[in-house]
């Protein structure tokens, strides 16, 4: 009941660092904010290399830190690899650009570096997909290049990895079960309205006079790369599970047109500028009071969450945590994936011995969390939660509330 559909190459990068360190979870967590501040630097960096100014290409690394930090509070410092495979795309994009006879090494190192990035977090599709129809339409020799040389990398990717993992990497990766509903592309048309003066502004590169080739290939790049990363984030939201990471494309893509925009002297520079920093105002004086009450309760939040830590380390035996790091730190092995195994009984794809096993008592505790979307969307396909219904019918009892709307189940004594 332990699933994995993420390529291979962010565990090996965080498992590597968190040998050294002795946890992975803030490795994973420090690897991610420092991806996450690289993407503001990398954005500047394509801003100047597509011929925008130093105080365009710092407005545009500004907006990225900016947004990711207030508009995506949530992901900042998360234990994820969306930054990070995000960082190692912008740096394919970075190496290839500028982008006039762009000679056949640098064709190849970015490609290899986006390749790269699909094996972090698979589901980057729009700055691949952008790039490919900017070469095809500027560089048909470069095109080429490009797609032999991510062909061969995807290619060679898939059989590593199905030789080092076996097939299980391929059913797990490209036959993951999943369920579908209008309720998440509802949620990411609700997350694009924090963007849209974002958005409006980059795409006002259309407005702007483009006088040299560099100009006009610079516009073409940011209205294909918004464009696909709006439909293909909102494509993704329609899967159970996927939160705004799926937006982060759009924000870099809207920033990088943004800092181009605003490296022009003109009404339409000002105009892009506030409609850049409106939203960021208004939002930034909830989030502000959000994290001085956080770090004002930071020591009694520290607190409880290492009570519930010390109550899974006493127990003796399994222990099912819907939240893994809870049992990570208490040094239990992973026994569910609350989330996936939801998943795969939607999908209907296999039977799964949760219920045996709690039926046995083979979890000493379990602990549920309710704020998670995950009972919802069991209870709109089924009317019910199997998994509750589960626990109820072996006679687990909650014994214990604790701190972010958790509950531990326990077995009834023997």
């Amino acid at each position: 009941m332990v699933f994995n559909n993420y390529p291979p190459l962010s565990f090996l990068l965080i498992g590597f660092i968190g040998h050294l360190s002795g946890d992975m979870i803030v490795s994973g967590r420090c690897v991610a904010l420092f991806s996450q501040m690289s993407c503001a630097f990398l954005i500047a960096c394509c801003i100047v290399r597509m011929g925008g100014t130093r105080t365009g290409a710092i407005a545009g690394g500004l907006l990225v830190a900016l947004y990711s930090t207030i508009s995506f509070h949530g992901y900042v410092a998360i234990n994820d690899p969306q930054w990070l495979a995000n960082m190692i795309m912008l740096g394919g994009l970075t190496v290839l650009l500028p982008a006039e006879l762009p000679s056949a090494r640098r064709v190849i190192c970015a490609a290899l570096l986006v390749a790269a990035g699909g094996f972090v977090k698979h589901n980057l599709l729009a700055l691949p997909l952008s790039i490919s129809l900017w070469l095809a339409w500027k560089d048909r020799r470069a095109f080429l290049i490009w797609c032999t040389t991510g062909a061969v990398a995807v290619a060679g990717g898939f059989l590593l990895s199905t030789a080092l993992y076996g097939p299980a990497f391929l059913v797990d990766v490209l036959h993951h079960p999943r369920t579908y509903s209008l309720q998440g592309l509802a949620r990411g048309l609700g997350k694009l309205v924090e963007l849209t003066g974002l958005i409006i502004s980059a795409y006002l590169i259309l407005a702007c006079p483009a006088t040299s080739p560099q100009q006009r290939s610079s516009r073409l790049f940011v209205t294909l790369f918004l464009t696909v990363a709006l439909i293909t984030g909102l494509f993704q939201r329609l899967g159970a599970g996927v939160t705004y990471n799926a937006h982060f494309e759009t924000l870099l893509a809207a920033s990088l047109g943004a800092g181009l925009v605003l490296s022009r002297s003109s009404r339409i520079a000002f105009a892009a500028l506030c409609l850049s920093v409106g939203p960021l105002l208004a939002l930034a004086p909830s989030q502000i009071a959000r994290e001085i009450r956080s770090i004002r309760n930071l020591q009694t939040s520290t607190a409880e969450w290492q009570d519930v830590v010390t109550r899974i380390r006493a127990t003796p035996g399994p222990v099912a945590c819907e939240t893994l790091a809870l049992c990570y730190w208490a040094g239990k092995d992973e026994e569910v994936d609350f989330f996936n195994l939801t998943q795969a009984i939607l999908a209907h794809q296999g039977t799964y011995p949760f219920a045996a096993i709690v039926q046995r008592q083979g979890f000493h505790l379990v602990q549920i969390d309710h704020t998670l979307r995950r009972q919802d969307e069991l209870s709109s396909e089924t009317g019910r939660d199997p998994l509750i219904d589960a626990l109820n019918a072996a006679d687990y009892t909650p014994f214990f509330k604790g701190p972010g709307g958790i509950i531990i189940f326990s077995p009834p004594p023997r």
